[in-house]
């Protein structure tokens, strides 16, 4: 996708340049793991070869069927699923087809509710919202319960991880993150009034994530085009010869390279990573699919955010802070979360942001705009130096990783890599 030709712009609310950059630029971007490309799934609803768009299944849930769950960010988009009395529940159709889907007997029973026309995201269980019933709607996603393997996890949507994700992005919107703001979610189950287990039966709920399409507190700039980050130095399906964004983008702006990357990418994302952990004690996961990019031809601006809130805590973080000691019921670090802080650090900073987003772009620079890889790399240690501050040496020597295998329980194991960090 050349830049001079693209789609039509997020201030036409059309989403088309995003919808297209999702699926279909990110050729040779997961090659940072053995598992990374597995999509157990239906060829259908796949990102890159399936439809443009599919008819997600809906179904009607009433009183004592389901659980709505939010976070108090308001959004008119949460209409189109709750209204008090009942409860849209849209279902991926690779869910439905599990023969071991929890809950099955409430959807049989249940009335079909409208089609919602989706697109699929590079993520697969997260679609791209564009009609209900036939009618168009303000544009959103949909993060979905996918009972299947994508790389090396299953990818279940529980009621836990809902309300984790919630929690979180209502904490990121009052530190003023940039991001996609996760501003409700419906369960399905019973509602567990009375029973003496009600962590089990939270744990068999089900559901799925209503998440804005646009980044709060990021002023895009005007007519600006808004990708994952992964776009930048993806190949594109359709159009494998053509540069990647990153050195269309670069080229287009007049500006050194190496000035445009440190400037616009490396110093707002490692940045946006710093101050998330200093303000609210949060590990973002800001890899090339969850960090996003908007870049405007006509005025040469640009903005980095934020989506998925399904990251980690850190309760001694927090306290240092002066922050409440609330925490939602996953993903906390010395919890329900066993590794030690400097481990994840490790995991989420030096290889998700480093290893899988950092490094492909570098490579990216190197190979389309003759910048040395060095010279990215120098440049995000002195931004990392300059803001980390103390915090700094909870940072392990070497890089910590998954052990490589599956986790069909996803419970995993971190190792030692003996890999020196080269992005802080």
């Amino acid at each position: 996708m050349r830049l001079a030709s693209t789609l039509p712009r997020t201030s036409d609310r059309t989403y088309e340049t995003f919808v297209y950059a999702e699926r279909y630029l990110g050729g040779g971007t997961r090659t940072y793991s053995p598992y990374s490309e597995h999509i157990d799934g239906t060829p259908a609803y796949h990102p890159r070869v399936g439809h443009r768009t599919f008819a997600l299944p809906s179904f009607f849930l009433r009183s004592g069927q389901y659980t709505w769950l939010g976070n108090g960010l308001l959004s008119p988009d949460v209409a189109h699923y709750h209204d008090g009395r009942a409860l849209l529940m849209p279902v991926h159709p690779d869910a439905l087809s599990c023969e071991e889907l929890l809950h099955r007997d409430i959807l049989a029973a249940a009335e079909p509710g409208p089609p919602i026309l989706v697109s699929p995201t590079a993520n697969v269980r997260t679609v791209f919202v564009h009609a209900i019933a036939g009618r168009p709607v303000e544009p959103h996603f949909l993060k979905l319960h996918y009972p299947r393997r994508l790389s090396r996890f299953t990818r279940r949507l529980r009621q836990p991880i809902i309300e984790l994700e919630l929690w979180v992005a209502k904490e990121l919107d009052r530190i003023r993150t940039p991001f996609l703001a996760e501003v409700g979610g419906g369960v399905i189950g019973p509602d567990g009034q009375g029973s003496e287990d009600v962590h089990a039966i939270e744990e068999d709920r089900w559901g799925f994530i209503l998440r804005e399409a646009l980044p709060r507190h990021a002023p895009l700039p005007g007519g600006s085009d808004l990708m994952p980050c992964f776009a930048l130095y993806g190949t594109d399906h359709f159009s494998p010869n053509d540069p990647p964004l990153l050195a269309q983008i670069v080229e287009h702006s007049g500006e050194h390279a190496e000035d445009f990357i440190t400037e616009r990418i490396l110093a707002p994302m490692i940045g946006m990573w710093i101050d998330a952990l200093r303000s609210a004690g949060f590990l973002l996961e800001t890899h090339g699919q969850n960090t996003l990019f908007a870049y405007d031809p006509a005025s040469r601006r640009s903005a980095v955010a934020y989506r998925d809130c399904a990251l980690y805590i850190s309760p001694p973080l927090r306290t240092q802070i002066g922050l409440p000691l609330d925490y939602p019921p996953k993903n906390v670090i010395g919890l329900d979360v066993k590794h030690a802080l400097p481990k994840v650090l490790s995991l989420v900073y030096d290889r998700f942001m480093g290893h899988h987003h950092l490094a492909y772009i570098a490579r990216a620079a190197q190979q389309h705009l003759g910048l040395p890889e060095g010279r990215l790399q120098a440049a995000a240690q002195a931004i990392f130096r300059a803001r980390i501050g103390a915090l700094g040496s909870l940072f392990p020597e070497h890089e910590f990783y998954y052990a490589e295998e599956l986790y069909p329980n996803n419970r995993w194991e971190l190792v030692d890599t003996g890999e020196r960090p080269v992005w802080r």
